[in-house]
């Protein structure tokens, strides 16, 4: 009797399913659901309408991001990234230059018009909204609070400022000076908080 070759248990990877995922496919999507954020808020954002706007069909959404949460939570991760801020130099002109990038790409970006929208769903998604604070707001207020540490460090500020309440105080003027009081964040008005906050953190001058 001829003897059967030993079989081959070498283990191979599973034959992949479909087509590779594009780059450029996730970009638009990605893309399309932070406008759809800003233009009608969470409640009002369709995954048709992010499909149509991104030029794909609903299949192709829903094969990367089985709920509209999951798309939600994929589009506030990518699409405002964090500004690259130089800390080096004089510390006032840091904290004017820091808050101006954060200001203004917060404001020009539509992130925070998609805050007032998560706050509305905050009981029926809580998800989102700490999703928000961990990847767009938490970050950006680090950043200030480390630049003012730096600032106590160097005895440029008053050694008993608490850092995270200063970025509380330049978060709340903002968003109450635009949000609620519906005025435009002008440069102007940025400079004259900046300068506020400065006349009331900065050390004492020495004798």
């Amino acid at each position: 009797m001829t003897a059967t070759a030993p079989r081959d248990r070498t283990e191979r990877p599973p034959a992949s399913r479909g087509r590779p995922r594009h780059p450029d496919t996730d970009r638009a999507i990605l893309a399309a659901t932070f406008r759809q954020l800003v233009e009608v808020g969470y409640g009002g954002l369709s995954v048709e309408a992010v499909a149509v706007a991104a030029g794909v069909a609903k299949t192709t959404i829903y094969r990367r991001y089985p709920t509209k949460r999951d798309l939600v939570i994929a589009a506030l991760q990518v699409e405002v990234p964090m500004p690259e801020l130089s800390t080096g130099g004089d510390l006032r002109t840091s904290l004017r230059d820091a808050v101006h990038t954060v200001v203004h790409r917060m404001v020009d970006s539509g992130a925070l018009r998609i805050l007032g929208s998560l706050l509305v769903e905050a009981n029926r998604e809580p998800e989102l909204l700490a999703m928000f604070r961990e990847r767009l707001l938490e970050p950006r207020r680090n950043l200030v609070a480390d630049l003012l540490r730096s600032g106590i460090e160097r005895g440029e500020l008053r050694p008993d400022l608490d850092p995270l309440v200063v970025t509380e105080m330049l978060a709340g003027a903002t968003i109450a000076h635009h949000a609620i009081l519906g005025q435009a964040l002008s440069d102007e008005w940025i400079d004259e908080l900046v300068d506020h906050i400065w006349a009331a953190t900065r050390a004492p001058a020495r004798d």
